[in-house]
């Protein structure tokens, strides 16, 4: 897989707006609009349960077990009783398909 190919199917592929007009005015979508929102966000039931989801979606060669137990140390004080949370940045998307 190129590596623009790999960036565009990766997990945050539509986090540019520029990448999510284009995406959705492709698709034939009008009145496309993203707003940023900033919330806490829940990763994982635990560090180690957030760095298997953060590593499942990484494209390439496996994870080595070193890397794992760093990701883990820094997400160790991000556990809270309701998961690992952590701010984050998303976009509200909205759309329409003309009929």
């Amino acid at each position: 897989m190129t590596r623009s190919r790999a960036v565009a199917t990766a997990m945050a592929s539509l986090s540019d707006p520029e990448r999510l007009y284009e995406v959705l005015g492709a698709a034939g979508f009008t009145e496309i609009s993203a707003v940023a929102v900033d919330a806490a966000t829940r990763w994982g039931r635990d560090a180690t349960d957030a760095v298997e989801f953060f590593v499942s979606r990484t494209p390439g060669p496996a994870v080595s077990a070193e890397t794992r137990a760093a990701i883990t140390e820094v997400l160790l004080p991000h556990e809270t009783p309701d998961g690992v949370l952590l701010r984050a940045g998303v976009w509200v998307v909205s759309a329409r398909r003309p009929s």
